[in-house]
């Protein structure tokens, strides 16, 4: 008995499981809700549609999080972290010593997390409101793009430095990523046909000529020379 009230008290039932498929955690279901949240309006999408998505009762979700407003802001924290650790693991300073392959391998990261992405940017427009009075809504989202732009001003900054680029503003620069970033997750929400890799692919192209970068530059500044400007 004294089980059973402790049960009822907290409000965590398990769901149904079956013994091969381990139960999820908080941060696959924040992922399972932002697919859903971005597949349709936030209005539109109840506890009970989150958890049978996830095959677990919607009282292990409330285990987690105190109300969908939380999951929500979960959901795009969820994008951004795995964002910026997938940027951590394959574009750090020992990977790329060249500020310009560290600057395309950001591209890259965008569009391996195309879906992700795409899905922050399609719940932050279809959902403004909700994002803006939510506890904290908006905070994953400018943290984000303050981050992303603190990294892009220091690695063109590092490549003016360095002679690889040509003296352009910095700030301004890695705005206009961003922006181009964004516009082309937000196009392809609209046109299912829209090439996007295609589209990155002539973007990462163009950038570096507007940067005046070329990889015989690189080649050409002395190996102690760049660890002393990298260091």
């Amino acid at each position: 008995m004294r089980g059973k009230k402790t049960q009822k008290r907290t409000g965590v039932r398990p769901g149904r499981r079956t013994a091969n498929r381990p139960r999820p955690g908080p941060d696959e279901l924040a992922r399972i809700a932002l697919d859903l949240f971005a597949e349709r309006h936030f209005a539109s999408v109840t506890i009970k549609d989150i958890g049978r998505a996830a095959n677990v009762n919607s009282a292990m979700i409330y285990y987690y999080y105190q109300d969908k407003e939380h999951l929500f802001r979960a959901a795009i924290e969820s994008a951004v972290d795995e964002a910026f650790e997938l940027f951590a693991t394959h574009c750090n300073s020992e990977t790329h010593e060249d500020p310009a392959e560290t600057i395309l391998a950001w591209f890259d990261t965008h569009v391996a997390l195309y879906k992700q992405l795409r899905n922050v940017v399609k719940i932050s427009v279809d959902c403004k409101g909700v994002v803006g009075t939510a506890p904290g809504g908006m905070e994953p989202i400018k943290r984000f793009y303050r981050h992303e732009n603190e990294i892009l001003q220091a690695l063109i900054r590092k490549g003016i430095d360095r002679g690889l680029f040509h003296k352009v503003d910095p700030s301004v620069v890695a705005t206009m990523i961003s922006t181009i970033l964004d516009g082309t997750l937000a196009r392809s929400i609209f046109l299912k046909d829209f090439r996007m890799v295609e589209t990155v692919e002539e973007f990462k192209r163009s950038i570096m000529l507007y940067l005046g970068y070329s990889p015989l530059k690189a080649k050409a500044v002395p190996l102690k020379t760049r660890r002393k400007v990298g260091a």
